[in-house]
């Protein structure tokens, strides 16, 4: 405690922020904002919706030659990646019981010893910088503003300030990283698997991953639907799904679709794969180090009770997947690509329910 006191101190700051800010009161700043959209709003549908929207994309369908035809494509990819999945698995299974390695791990690569006290703080440094970061950011906006005597109208918009936020934090915690791996540990950021050996070889094991992993939560997204539609819930989307379907900044919209299916996963796969999952698997071995990494990961991405019951189990799994990845090759690279190619899909996917949304 005496060695720590530092971050003893700067835990106490960030909970006395979390509890001022709960305190403060949100300014209506732009209502255009703050009106639900109505993509939003009908995000969730139950049975009969979805029949009467197939329905009436069906007729749209009869009539518009160029759209059937890719709306029969995209059919046929998502049942031919689903049936390609079931053999990979299948494969996967027999593999097992046959003891046949499916992974080759990266040579001479020397990881860091990661401890627990580090990964706690990493996460106390990074809200810390972050914070004291914000705050300096809206005094010297508050300043600018007084000087000028015009509003920085961008910084007030919700959707703007949520990716330039995600953006700080992710570039901060990434900097505390590369700060313990040098100084702490002497490594370079190479040791944690970001190398170019096998590197096609690494991204085709990602490439597996997800084509396998796919059919698993596919299904439980469709159990989960049909609960939920018994228990007569309706899951709020993420706030990044609800900024690609009610923003209407082009560009703002394309930042953030680079950020969640490229930027966001680099950065993730760093810190849970490279960072979390390595220090508690020193300390509790690799089956307690995949299930709690991935319990984390799964609980840091789903937020209020009906979206928990949605995406908790999906995101768990594919924790588990990502971290089974990095423990079997050594490498970041499979987990990356894995992460990547599964943002990229989700993203296009809120597109394409946005345009059809907009057919009917």
């Amino acid at each position: 405690m005496k060695k720590n006191w530092i971050y003893v101190v700067l835990l106490c700051f960030i909970i006395l922020v979390n509890v001022l800010s709960r305190f403060e009161e949100k300014e209506e700043l732009l209502d255009e904002v703050k009106v639900e959209s109505e993509e939003t709003q009908t995000l969730f549908v139950d049975f009969e919706e979805a029949q009467r929207r197939s329905k009436k994309i069906e007729d749209i369908l009869k009539v518009n030659l160029p759209l059937r035809l890719f709306y029969m494509f995209l059919n046929s990819l998502i049942v031919f990646i689903f049936f390609l999945g079931l053999v990979a698995n299948g494969y996967f299974i027999l593999s097992l019981f046959k003891k046949r390695a499916l992974f080759r791990r990266i040579r001479n690569i020397n990881p860091p010893q990661w401890e627990m006290g580090e990964v706690f703080k990493i996460i106390i440094l990074g809200l810390t910088f972050s914070y004291v970061f914000f705050m300096l950011f809206g005094f010297f906006t508050g300043a600018l503003e007084s000087a000028t005597g015009t509003e920085l109208q961008v910084f007030k918009n919700e959707n703007f300030r949520m990716i330039f936020d995600t953006i700080i934090l992710d570039f901060i915690i990434l900097l505390i990283i590369l700060k313990f791996l040098w100084n702490i540990h002497g490594k370079k950021i190479a040791n944690l698997g970001l190398v170019k050996d096998n590197m096609a070889r690494n991204i085709f094991y990602g490439i597996s991953g997800y084509v396998a992993v796919m059919p698993i939560i596919f299904t439980i997204g469709i159990l989960i639907y049909i609960l939920l539609n018994v228990l007569e819930l309706e899951p709020p989307p993420q706030p990044i799904v609800g900024l690609f379907l009610m923003e209407k900044n082009v560009a703002l919209v394309f930042a953030s679709s680079v950020i969640a299916s490229v930027f966001g996963p680099v950065i993730e796969e760093i810190f849970f794969r490279g960072v979390m999952y390595s220090a508690v698997k020193r300390k509790l071995g690799v089956f307690w180090g995949i299930f709690i990494t991935s319990i984390l990961f799964s609980f840091l991405h789903t937020h209020a009770f009906t979206y928990f019951l949605v995406g908790f189990i999906p995101i768990a799994i594919l924790g588990g997947v990502l971290a089974y990845l990095y423990e079997k090759t050594g490498s970041l690279i499979p987990s990356i690509t894995l992460h990547i190619l599964n943002n990229m899909g989700s993203v296009f996917m809120v597109f394409l329910f946005k345009y059809f949304n907009s057919l009917v």
